[in-house]
């Protein structure tokens, strides 16, 4: 199916250099988050070996708040690490490669972490994918943000590409899909927040990158189109 119109849940300029084409070349793009986001203000977190960044968010909110500790850093994904890098000059010591199936990457974090202690900064609205295998003794759980839905009526597309579960719930508040959409998730947890509601999945991210959305939409999507 040659796309006439695109929706993903994320803002113009983190979508990748396909969508970006796919619209500079006169094709129906909406790129909008449907969510918005506040800090949980948090004293006296105590010390820990290691601080895991779930996504460039938490780490805003929780060096807004606490400054930026000298620890080791582990984050989830290729996409957190470069941010992660850009914006605060941290090298990560761990890498979740696989970021868009957190189960699976969660058992790879816990081996790398060994007996060290470590702390999670996350959004109120976290699965704690990968703060639940490690023992409550070893780890120091702190929310440092709320994700609150901002539902955005979205015309009729082709293709939806869905960032997060939440945005997931907002988009459905006020929208129904057409019944020949194609959804593509950006990783485990998003589909299965798309799968509850009896929504199948089209193609699921693994990575959960912008690298690896480019690399599907141009092979599987925009081969028969000149971008």
């Amino acid at each position: 199916m040659t796309p006439r119109a695109i929706f993903i849940s994320r803002s113009f300029d983190q979508i990748g250099n396909q969508l970006q084409q796919f619209a500079a070349n006169g094709g129906k793009l909406f790129a909008q988050s449907l969510l918005r986001f506040e800090g949980i203000k948090n004293e006296n977190i105590p010390l820990s070996d290691v601080v895991f960044i779930s996504s460039i968010r938490a780490a805003h909110f929780f060096f807004q708040d606490q400054g930026i500790p000298k620890v080791l850093y582990a984050c989830a994904g290729k996409e957190t690490e470069r941010k992660l890098l850009e914006q605060y000059q941290i090298e990560c010591a761990y890498v979740a490669e696989e970021a868009g199936n957190p189960s699976q990457a969660a058992v790879t974090f816990k081996e790398w972490l060994k007996e060290r202690t470590v702390l999670f900064p996350s959004s109120e609205q976290s699965l704690l994918s990968y703060s639940s295998l490690i023992p409550t003794s070893q780890k120091t759980e702190r929310m440092v943000y709320r994700t609150l839905a901002n539902p955005v009526a979205i015309p009729p597309c082709d293709y939806y590409v869905f960032s997060s579960p939440s945005n997931v719930s907002a988009f459905l508040e006020v929208n129904q899909l057409p019944s020949n959409a194609r959804c593509i998730a950006w990783g485990k947890s998003t589909e299965a927040a798309l799968n509850s509601h009896q929504i199948p999945v089209y193609h699921c991210l693994t990575e959960g990158s912008v690298q690896e959305l480019d690399a599907y939409l141009r092979t599987h999507v925009f081969q028969s189109m000149e971008l």
